[in-house]
Formats: C-alpha cells, sequence, structure tokens
C-alpha cells in the first residue's frame, strides 16, 4: 500500500470543504493508497505550482517515507511537472484517482471504452511534460526536432485512439437505443435509481433481484448501468435500472464519457433518487446529484426521494423534498411504503377501465396480468372480467375489449 500526502484546497465554504475532503479520503481508500498526512492550500491556486511557494516548502519538509503527493483539484500538466520537480515524489489529482478507480471496476465493453475515452482526454493535454526532454528537442530555424516530431506522432496516436472508441462506443449507444425502442414497444415502465455514489442504490436493486449487481461500502462499486425486470408488491412488473454514483467536483472527462450509460435516466418514467439520510453532508450531496441530472437534460421526469439508512443516526431536522420516503434497505423496512408511492406517481397516466376477454383470447389475459395493474377480476360463462389501470397505450391496444358502462 502506497503512502501519500494529501493537499486539499479549503473552499470558502465549510461544508463544501470538508465533504470533498472526505471524498478525497475515500477515493485513496479505493485505490489502495494510505494518507499519512493532510495539508490544507487556503489561497487561490496559484498557476506555477497550484499552491504557493510557500506551501510547496511546507510540504516538502513533511515528507518523510510517503511515495506521492496527491492534490485535491486537477492539476495541469504544468502543474504536475513542477510539483515533481520540487517533491521529488509521484505527483497526482483527484481526477487521476477517479479514473484509476473507473479502469479497475469497469467489466462492460461499454464502460472500458468509456473509461478509456476518459483517459485518454485526460493524457492528451499532458504529453508535453510527461517527456520534456525528447519533447523539447528543436532544431535549427525552419528544421522541426525528432522530439518534436515524436509529440505529434504521440498526439496523433491518442486522438486516433479516442476516434477508434468513440465509434465502437457509438455502435453500442445504437444498440442500447433498440433495446429502449423495444421496451417502449412494450410498454415497460422504466424506473432509474440515481443519487450520491455509495448511497445504496446497488443495495435497493439487490432487493429484487436473483442477478445481484455488485453493492459494496466504497466510491464508484457500480460503474455500468444494469437493468433488471421486476415485480412490485401489487405485481406489476417494472424496468429497474442501477446507475453510476455520482460525484461532487465529478471531472468532465467522466461526465461526457458516461453520457451514453445515463441516457436511460433521460428515457425513464420515473427517477429514484436514493439517499443515504445518515451522510453528514446530505443536503450537499442531494444538490450535486440534482446538477448531475440538469447536466444531462433531465429536468421534468418525475423525481421520488428514497432517504435510505433510515436506521442509522441521522439529522432530525433533515429538510426533505416531496415526494419522500424514508427506508432502510439493509433492514428492509418502508419498503412497501416505498412500492406504493412508485406506484402512485406512474399511475398518474393511468384510467380505470372495464374490459371483458373472451376465454378463448388467453394471451391478452396473460399480457395484461404482467403489463398492468389488475384491480378485480372473475371468471362468469361470457368471458373474463377485469377491472384495470391502465396507460393510453394499452386503453388505445385493447380498446375492443373495454366495457362500456350501462347508462
Amino acid at each position: 500500500m502506497k503512502k501519500a500526502i494529501l493537499v486539499a484546497l479549503d473552499y470558502k465554504d465549510e461544508d463544501d470543504f470538508a465533504m470533498s475532503l472526505s471524498e478525497l479520503k475515500g477515493l485513496c481508500k479505493a485505490c489502495d493508497i494510505e494518507y499519512t498526512k493532510v495539508i490544507v492550500q487556503s489561497i487561490t491556486p496559484t498557476k506555477p505550482y497550484y499552491m504557493g511557494k510557500g506551501k510547496v516548502n511546507e510540504v516538502k519538509r513533511m515528507i518523510d517515507d510517503e511515495e506521492m503527493v496527491i492534490v485535491g483539484e486537477e492539476l495541469t500538466p504544468l502543474q504536475v511537472r513542477n510539483l515533481t520537480e520540487e517533491f521529488g515524489l509521484e505527483v497526482t489529482d483527484r481526477t487521476d484517482l477517479i479514473l484509476r478507480i473507473f479502469a479497475s471496476r469497469a467489466k462492460t465493453k461499454e464502460a472500458k471504452l468509456q473509461v478509456e475515452i476518459a483517459r485518454l482526454n485526460y493524457e492528451l493535454p499532458r504529453l508535453a511534460g510527461m517527456h520534456e526532454g525528447i519533447y523539447s528537442q528543436q532544431g535549427g530555424s525552419g528544421f522541426r526536432g525528432a522530439g518534436e516530431t515524436q509529440l505529434e506522432i504521440d498526439r496523433r496516436r491518442i486522438h486516433h485512439q479516442i476516434a477508434t472508441a468513440k465509434k465502437e462506443l457509438a455502435r453500442l449507444k445504437k444498440e442500447r437505443q433498440i433495446q429502449r425502442q423495444r421496451r417502449m414497444r412494450n410498454q415497460e415502465e422504466v424506473v432509474c435509481l440515481v443519487g450520491y455514489t455509495n448511497s445504496g442504490k446497488s443495495s435497493l436493486m439487490n432487493l429484487y433481484t436473483q442477478k445481484k449487481v455488485s453493492a459494496q461500502d466504497m466510491l464508484f462499486a457500480t460503474l455500468e448501468t444494469s437493468t433488471r425486470r421486476i415485480r412490485l408488491a401489487d405485481k406489476k412488473y417494472i424496468l429497474l435500472s442501477d446507475t453510476v454514483g455520482f460525484s461532487s467536483h465529478l471531472p468532465h472527462h467522466l461526465i461526457e464519457a458516461f453520457l451514453s450509460t445515463l441516457e436511460e435516466v433521460k428515457e425513464a418514467d420515473l427517477i429514484l433518487m436514493v439517499i443515504d439520510c445518515s451522510a453528514k453532508y446530505v443536503q450537499k450531496q442531494i444538490d450535486v446529484t440534482l446538477d448531475t441530472l440538469q447536466q444531462l437534460g433531465v429536468d421534468r421526469t418525475p423525481i421520488l426521494y428514497v432517504y435510505n439508512k433510515e436506521d442509522l443516526p441521522h439529522d432530525d431536522l433533515l429538510v426533505t423534498r416531496d415526494p419522500h420516503v424514508f427506508i432502510s434497505v439493509k433492514n428492509e423496512t418502508h419498503i412497501e411504503e416505498m412500492e406504493e408511492e412508485i406506484l402512485r406517481l406512474l399511475a398518474q397516466d393511468e384510467e380505470r377501465v372495464a374490459m371483458v376477454i373472451p376465454y378463448n383470447e388467453g394471451e391478452v389475459y396473460n399480457t395484461l396480468k404482467q403489463r398492468v395493474h389488475i384491480i378485480e377480476e372473475s371468471f362468469p360463462e361470457d368471458g373474463i372480467h377485469l377491472i384495470v389501470e391502465v396507460t393510453s397505450y394499452y386503453k388505445n391496444k385493447y380498446a375492443k375489449y373495454i366495457k362500456m358502462p350501462e347508462n
């Protein structure tokens, strides 16, 4: 396990600083890095070193057996080069830690491509600083040296790799769109789990499925969208999708790279925002999640705020957003109340109608049992009598079976 010194920027907002520092420590843990000291940078970042020259000297004096210095903001190539020369140690930043975590946990081809694109975009502007001695070689006037040519070759190589990865990602995205269109034809309602990383989204998904998704007590345990067809308490089927967790100061490289995965959120009929109500900075985490959804262009989809981990100590004066429910996935408490809210919000477009299905058309009955909420059913001689709640799609599709009320 590597040892590191952390350097964090002291935001004017005390809660924002504390949350950011807490996350930086969590990122180190996820990367199997032990932080030994934390140094706070209280002035505006400087162009050459990020930190002031006095702070650079302070860090140098505190270096003992550490192998690296980690800065809580994304550094420029110039800053990485200058700080590396000053400290004589590996210098990296928050973005690099997140990219390392994503690279180690990406399992699907789509996730691996997204991480590759993000990593290449992160490395591209840093090429010149990686091998300055080579890249700075220059010939005489009007002559391009070998080092400059090598830099251009490396840049072209990375641009080509990015283009190739994006092309393959576009193909996978098209496959996802086809899958979504198929679900739309089947009128399967999609409910997406979103929320801050480590809020309990994957654990909630696992309550309903035999095929489990990764759910660990660490940042960014889930990287790719997992979709499962589940049945709620009233036997209504929906598609439940788990997504990558959000984080404050998420690098723009990753926001761009994971847009295709998060397309699922844009197509959802309902969003379940899972919130760790025991978190110290819960309001900040909610704000970050809402800001990320806005970046994705999700601003009209209904949201159910699911305050998870109610079994843990939390602020009794927590200001909740509506509609909301409090649950404990771990103890499986108030899950029924959550399902009732899900059904209520999904049913806003539904209408209650009476239907009569002939006995020789059992396939229609079986489809309705899987797709809609059946309130009552009986089996007299003339067919299967149903009272159901249906969306406009099913009302139009099965209009001939609808029994009009007698005057």
